[in-house]
């Protein structure tokens, strides 16, 4: 069994791993265990989680990379949108134009700076509700308000033909800001119990399909289950890691 440690920023990533991810990659004899970013730890010893700096995520990226035995994994589920000022080649990619191209980049800059063979980056083209709005059928079976229900017609018809990834990263366009907007209730029930009510509803088949990067991403994880402690062994020692 592949264990496989998901760095992420908030809540509502952390229940969609839990709720789609896990039970879909348990198939295939990974076991997943969402990670949320401390933030701010308190003389109390109480963490603060989410959201923060880049050097804080690092900090804990590299702590789980440290404490687990070489047949684990660790990837992450950060948003392209939003990131941090220091994230690691932000300065040097974020006027890519082309946002495919900017997250490779930017994912082969956080590769570099963990520098561990285990790790499996990847960021949400634009943000996680981009998968969200892959489940508008499903969301709409979730309103019940007149105002709610218009309001997912006028998105729908504002996103247009735009697939779910292409939804930009505009301050006012972002997915997150698009829902908001238009769907009072988006904001009223929290972004936390709606993504993943719609996107456990939806299923993964859909998300991947219609969020093809996505797809791509769940495909790597897929093929950790192949991993075996004596192969994870042998790639270690053929590829070079910090000492």
């Amino acid at each position: 069994m592949t264990r496989l440690y998901v760095v992420v920023e908030g809540q509502t990533e952390e229940a969609f791993i839990k709720a789609v991810i896990a039970p879909h990659l348990l198939l295939n004899a990974i076991e997943v265990y969402p990670i949320i970013v401390a933030t701010k730890l308190e003389r109390t010893g109480r963490k603060h989680r989410g959201g923060g700096h880049w050097q804080l995520w690092r900090r804990d990226i590299r702590r789980v990379c440290g404490e687990q035995k070489r047949d684990a994994r660790v990837t992450t589920m950060f948003d392209l949108y939003g990131l941090p000022p220091d994230f690691p080649g932000l300065d040097t990619h974020r006027h890519e134009a082309d946002t495919r191209v900017r997250c490779e980049k930017l994912e082969q800059a956080m590769q570099v700076d963990i520098d561990d063979w285990r790790f499996i980056p990847y960021l949400q083209r634009h943000e996680f509700e981009a998968l969200v709005l892959a489940g508008l059928p499903e969301l709409e079976k979730l309103l019940d308000h007149p105002a709610d229900l218009a309001g997912l017609g006028r998105l729908r018809a504002d996103v247009g033909p735009l697939t779910p990834e292409d939804v930009d990263d505009g301050p006012e366009t972002a997915p997150s800001k698009r829902l908001g907007r238009f769907i009072p209730a988006y904001n009223r029930g929290g972004k936390v119990l709606y993504g993943e009510l719609v996107t456990e509803g939806t299923g993964i088949a859909v998300l991947r399909s219609l969020c093809p990067r996505f797809g791509d991403w769940i495909g790597k994880l897929e093929a950790l289950g192949d991993v075996s402690p004596g192969l994870a062994g042998a790639q270690g020692a053929a590829t070079p890691s910090a000492g």
